[in-house]
């Protein structure tokens, strides 16, 4: 399923769902809006603009290979108003992007040696072999949030929500590669800072006063600010390369932006409650 698929699926469902339970009626009593609001959730990340391409392309410096991914995090929200729905809130996370090829490996003498890139137009000369790539990324930031605390008028225990968010992340990574005739060898993505921002639509669902589950997507640019590519003279590393710099190798001709969907879904927990 295409990307643009995937996401019109979900944003569907996400609607559906959202006016369904807003729609809901009870006979128990309301809940108030909680004071603290604090997400643990996993979630399935989808690379995006120059994050997603295949190995080839990353050997080319046109993207970063990757094509799948995972993460994790806790946010950490504060329900402000009196009816709790403005939420500024702190958060921390980790994602994890990655792809590989079963057909070739790229870097044809199996080590790095003159340093990277290699100057003037010089690739890679590719070879027969599996390749792979990952790139991880811990992160922590601040947000806010609009919730939308009176959707479920009659109990509100369905909470919608849409927000921004800035977030500074520590990538690295590693890509790893095994020629048919040579022994496996990773080569170290070099570790740099990147300042991002991100943006979304979720929803908590309480089953009790105290607990729920939380789900939505974001949308999270990792290198908005702190792009940067310098030559890097150490065995078998790479530096991340993420700012156009054609005066290094003319392929590196554009900026290169780590990109992904991020759907998640897990549990959250309610502390304090608001005015009304």
């Amino acid at each position: 399923m295409s990307f643009q698929k995937f996401s019109l699926l979900f944003i569907l469902l996400f609607s559906f769902t959202l006016c369904t339970f807003s729609q809901l009626s009870y006979t128990t009593s309301k809940y108030k809006a909680p004071f603290l609001t604090i997400e643990v959730a996993g979630s399935f990340d989808l690379p995006i603009q120059d994050a997603n391409g295949n190995l080839g392309d990353f050997m080319r410096f046109v993207n970063y290979g990757t094509s799948v991914g995972w993460g994790a995090q806790f946010n950490f929200k504060f329900g402000l108003a009196d009816r709790g729905d403005l939420r500024p809130y702190i958060f921390l996370g980790y994602a994890q992007l990655q792809g590989s090829d079963d057909h070739y490996a790229y870097i044809s003498t199996n080590e790095i040696s003159n340093g990277y890139p290699l100057r003037g137009s010089a690739l890679f000369d590719s070879t027969p072999g599996t390749s792979s790539i990952i790139l991880r990324a811990p992160y922590v930031g601040l947000g806010f949030e609009y919730a939308f605390t009176y959707a479920d008028k009659k109990k509100r225990s369905f909470i919608p929500f849409i927000g921004v968010e800035f977030l500074t992340s520590i990538i690295t990574g590693m890509y790893r590669q095994t020629p048919t005739n040579g022994l496996p060898v990773p080569f170290t993505i070099k570790t740099d800072v990147r300042v991002g921002i991100g943006a979304g639509a979720g929803a908590d669902w309480r089953f009790t006063p105290a607990f729920g589950m939380t789900f939505g997507f974001k949308y999270k640019l990792a290198n908005l600010i702190g792009k940067k590519s310098e030559f890097l003279l150490e065995e078998n590393k790479m530096n991340l390369l993420d700012e156009s710099s054609p005066d290094l190798n003319t392929h590196l001709n554009q900026n290169r932006s780590i990109a992904y969907m991020e759907f998640y879904l897990g549990a959250c927990f309610f502390v304090g409650k608001s005015k009304k």
